[in-house]
């Protein structure tokens, strides 16, 4: 079995086994605890991220493309505590290692992620590099260049042009979507209610919905840090004036809060993953939802600012409202299953604004 290594920004090395195909790769640290390896490693918001996994097995189910969220993976690399090469699942096309090499994937086993993740949030590490190419020699020069990472200051995974969801003859409503690398996950859900969306590429996407012709907006989930995009606030502000009902989902929430004036703070442990409950304030019911961020907002927040949603553990924010305005926020992700994870809540309050509005 070829070895590989795990090299942290603070310049800390892990062994491990090689996984997927030889090579370096450097990218975001990100830990995600849930199953769904696969909707992970696809959906467009692990764009530039090294994801470690910390279940204690990945691949059990093999791969299966129609749990795919994207037409293909976006990570840079992924670090396993155990690769397993014998699904079994009746649904298994291949193996994840087959995936990972299939798509030119970096990745390794045998790291010991729980212990990673606690250590990466004690040493507030964020960058990292996954090396799997045999007698490797340029650790001084590779742990510069993690130090210096950056997210792109475009969006990858976004559309150019839009690009449309659903049949008008049978969609009762027509919403936009900023698409900042959206999973198919969002344009299936409205599609299964009868929504029929369009994506549109980020800086464009509010000046197209204020010249008309959609219902609401959605400002989507997706990759980077907001606080390399102040643009996409700036566009937002003359929209929210409007009467037209906005939702924000993942990093569209933090875009909405910035344009309302909120400070964004990076946290010490960022959520990445299921199961992280979230409760709302109004009826007291807490669910289990995906999360994918490491930013959340500040304490303090402006008289517009109605928080709606709680993160039972962590206390963060997850959903707020604006006061006056048609205007919903949430930090988690739709599930694909819209009875589970807050999903059918989330959309059912923005579907209310829309049938108040047509």
């Amino acid at each position: 079995m070829q070895k590989a290594t795990v090299l942290l920004e603070n310049g800390t090395k892990i062994e491990g086994i090689a996984a997927g195909v030889p090579g370096v790769s450097m990218g975001f640290l990100s830990h995600h605890n849930g199953h769904d390896y696969i909707n992970r490693l696809t959906d467009p918001s692990s764009a530039g991220q090294v994801c470690s996994f910390t279940m204690p097995e990945v691949g059990v189910w093999g791969v299966n493309t129609e749990n795919c969220e994207s037409g293909k993976p976006w990570v840079k690399g992924i670090i396993a505590r155990e690769l397993c090469h014998q699904p079994m699942n009746w649904r298994s096309a291949e193996t994840l290692d087959y995936f990972l090499r299939r798509n030119f994937v970096i990745g390794v086993s045998d790291v010991d992620t729980p212990a990673l993740k606690k250590y990466a949030a004690d040493h507030n590490i964020r960058k990292c590099a996954v090396v799997t190419s045999p007698g490797f020699t340029g650790w001084e020069a590779l742990g510069q260049q993690i130090r210096s990472l950056r997210y792109e200051n475009t969006f990858p995974a976004a559309v150019n042009s839009p690009r449309a969801y659903g049949s008008p003859k049978k969609a009762w409503a027509h919403v936009a979507i900023c698409d900042f690398g959206s999973s198919y996950t969002l344009a299936r859900l409205l599609n299964s209610l009868r929504i029929r969306s369009t994506l549109l590429p980020p800086y464009d996407a509010a000046t197209t919905v204020a010249r008309g012709g959609y219902d609401g907006f959605i400002v989507a989930q997706g990759a980077g840090s907001p606080r390399n995009h102040p643009g996409i606030s700036e566009t937002l502000r003359p929209l929210m004036d409007t009467n037209i009902p906005i939702l924000g989902v993942g990093l569209g929430f933090l875009y909405i809060a910035a344009a309302c004036g909120v400070q964004l703070r990076e946290m010490k442990h960022p959520h990445g993953g299921a199961w992280y409950p979230v409760t709302c304030l109004s009826s007291g019911k807490t669910f289990f939802t995906r999360q994918c961020h490491e930013y959340t907002l500040a304490s303090k927040l402006p008289d517009s600012i109605t928080v709606t949603h709680k993160n039972y553990d962590a206390g963060t924010i997850e959903g707020f409202s604006v006061k006056g305005k048609p205007i919903l926020a949430r930090q988690y992700l739709p599930c694909s299953d819209i009875r589970i994870g807050g999903t059918g809540e989330m959309l059912g309050d923005f579907i209310g604004i829309l049938k108040g509005r047509l």
